[in-house]
């Protein structure tokens, strides 16, 4: 955890990561949730949980990174929370909408799904594998969705949007992104 929260706290301190915009996912989409408490999981500066924030959710803020948690203290209804993802257990049936922008932690995956409240709106995106030449390839491929997984991995909840496609970062880097979103429903 310790050597996690220090690589983030130093690309924060640089200005690597200055995206003030939220996602444009979240704000197609944000609306379908019913107003209550929503996560966002590795919300970095928090560009997401402002704009959450502003239209009337209470965010739990949950990042290693206690420089970008920092920025976000004594924020109207933001809950700024360190966590080491790799540990931490997301509490059941809490959420009426979870964020996962960016990160990748397949370990949460059910665990996403039992935070959900019933009606709970789960919006996810993040980069896919893609083995073309002239795109984004991290040293360690276990931080990529493979194609269809992120479908795959929430076929149990009722999806409302599902996309993959090729990006420019705004590095101008080129990636490949897996984007969804789905709802947890009533099952009879």
């Amino acid at each position: 955890m310790e050597k996690d929260r220090e690589k983030w706290n130093k690309k924060y301190e640089s200005g690597e990561y200055l995206l003030k915009d939220p996602s444009e996912i979240v704000k197609k989409f944000y609306h379908l949730a019913p107003k209550g408490y929503a996560l966002d999981i590795a919300c970095g500066l928090g560009r997401n949980a402002l704009f959450l924030a502003e239209k009337g959710f209470i965010v739990d803020a949950m990042d290693i990174s206690d420089i970008a948690l920092e920025k976000l203290k004594n924020k109207e209804n933001i809950n700024p929370i360190r966590a080491d993802l790799d540990i931490y257990n997301l509490p059941e049936e809490k959420y009426s909408l979870v964020l996962n922008i960016n990160y990748l932690n397949r370990r949460l995956f059910p665990q996403i799904k039992e935070s959900l409240i019933k009606g709970g709106i789960l919006i996810f995106q993040t980069f896919t594998l893609h083995n073309e030449k002239g795109f984004m390839q991290p040293k360690n491929k276990d931080f990529l969705l493979r194609k269809n997984e992120l479908l795959k991995a929430f076929s149990d909840l009722y999806i409302i949007y599902y996309e993959e496609k090729e990006i420019i970062k705004p590095d101008n880097e080129k990636a490949f992104i897996s984007s969804l979103v789905a709802k947890k429903e009533c099952l009879i």
